[in-house]
């Protein structure tokens, strides 16, 4: 992240391994692992990192950066939308979180692993609001390591059984937002996928992190050895009702400076300019990459970099009595999902609803594609895509878990996507099992609800 740190230093003194440092000689650890306990997301770091994000968003510095941003999608086209007009606020605190967590996390000085990029959750005598944007998926768990090039870190983790059926790790060039734009926000300098990784039998593991190249390790992760980097941690979960996340720690092992106290009001003015960043950028993205694109379609999809499989997008507005019908062919992927956004990109109350399927939650069709189906009124069909009364927002479909991928494969994901009358949706979906009707939907919503859960209790 040096590009950050070379614009915003001013804001928050990086705390730095010296050159001395880095040439230290460290004994690799032995093979040992943390003894289990109940707070697998709700760590003392993360605790006290969310602690702060209060803090820093009650400053008056991000009080303003956030009106900021609200007056940015005030003036934008997706504003005189119904649902751009209602989620404005939601939208802009939501990034302007985003940001505070970035602020934080640029203090290599306290290496956690944080869970970030999350829907609003009341735990431990805290109301945390939400941090979305992007489309962030809500099958993933995003968590994220901050560490200093040149340091030699390990991180340690188990994974229960059953658990996420994919954990990706990326070292990322700078905070998604910064930087030219392009299709994936970042640079990865860097990636690294459990199928890929050495995992003991009870599902242990240990990553080492460093800037040796002569580490040829099944789990390593090579970091430059100078400036600031973010480790993109995502854990993807299926079957949100049975699979706990994993259990991730991260210890520094050579010499470093002892964390600084952080300083809140600095804090205030580094998320507000990196908010000034990032908040314009994505505005920008999904002007420039979705909304060019015709409504009520879907982009080709594409093979994404670093093995993390195949992706698509659109945008849908519809009217009361319209919905939107979209097919889609598994592609033997092992995790298969469509979800609804807000026009500002920021997911809609995934624990509350189904706006989100994926192939463990939706109803297959008799030949095995999956056919979903959006609209602002419920048609009483399983696979209901549910916006909570929207009738416009973005779209966006992964296959995940796919052995090498290829463009030729990601062609034949999407079979087809029409505009139907609502009256007349069980006629487009496939007969077989796909037209199952629900009767109960608050019952679904419920168990959903009981589901999304499992992330808060562990």
């Amino acid at each position: 992240m040096r590009n950050i740190i070379s614009s915003i230093a001013q804001f928050l003194p990086l705390l730095m391994c010296s050159s001395a440092m880095a040439q230290t000689t460290v004994e690799h650890p032995q093979q040992h692992f943390p003894a289990p306990r109940t707070e697998v997301l709700a760590t003392p770091e993360q605790l006290d990192f969310e602690a702060t994000t209060l803090r820093v968003l009650a400053t008056p510095e991000m009080v303003a950066a956030i009106r900021r941003i609200e007056r940015l999608y005030g003036h934008d086209p997706r504003a005189h939308d119904a649902a751009g007009q209602a989620r404005i606020k939601r939208a802009a605190q939501s990034i302007g979180v985003a940001a505070i967590n970035y602020a934080i996390s640029e203090d290599a000085s306290r290496p956690a692993v944080i869970w970030a990029t999350n829907l609003h959750h009341n735990w431990h005598g805290m109301a945390v609001p939400g941090s979305g944007f992007g489309i962030e998926n809500p099958d993933n768990i995003y968590q994220g390591i901050t560490v200093a090039g040149g340091g030699y870190y390990v991180l340690q983790g188990r994974l229960p059984q059953p658990g996420p059926i994919e954990l990706h790790f990326e070292v990322r060039d700078s905070i998604p937002g910064f930087g030219a734009m392009q299709v994936e926000g970042f640079r990865q300098l860097a990636t690294l996928q459990s199928e890929q990784m050495q995992i003991e039998p009870d599902g242990r593991f240990r990553i080492l992190i460093d800037s040796n190249p002569a580490d040829q390790s099944a789990n390593h992760l090579l970091i430059p050895d100078s400036g600031i980097y973010h480790i993109g941690i995502r854990q993807l979960l299926t079957d949100w009702a049975i699979q706990p996340p994993a259990e991730l720690r991260v210890q520094r092992l050579d010499p470093a400076p002892a964390p600084a106290p952080r300083n809140i009001t600095e804090l205030g003015h580094l998320a507000a300019q990196i908010l000034d960043i990032i908040g314009p950028y994505w505005l920008n993205y999904n002007n420039q990459y979705i909304y060019t694109r015709p409504v009520n379609s879907l982009t080709t999809p594409r093979v994404r970099p670093g093995g993390r499989g195949i992706s698509a997008s659109g945008h849908y507005a519809l009217a009361a009595d319209q919905a939107l019908v979209v097919t889609l062919a598994p592609l033997g992927a092992a995790s298969l999902g469509i979800q609804l956004a807000d026009p500002w990109g920021v997911a809609y109350d995934y624990d509350q609803r189904s706006s989100s399927l994926n192939n463990t939650q939706a109803v297959a069709n008799s030949d095995g594609t999956y056919t979903f189906v959006i609209s602002a009124r419920d048609p009483g069909v399983h696979n209901w895509l549910d916006s909570g009364g929207f009738a416009s927002g973005l779209i966006a479909i992964r296959w995940q878990r796919l052995n090498g991928p290829t463009a030729q494969d990601a062609a034949s994901g999407i079979r087809s996507v029409n505009v139907v009358r609502l009256d007349a949706v069980q006629d487009a979906i496939p007969a077989g099992p796909g037209r199952t009707a629900i009767t109960d939907r608050n019952a679904l919503h419920a168990d959903r609800k009981k589901a999304y859960r499992l992330r808060l209790i562990q």
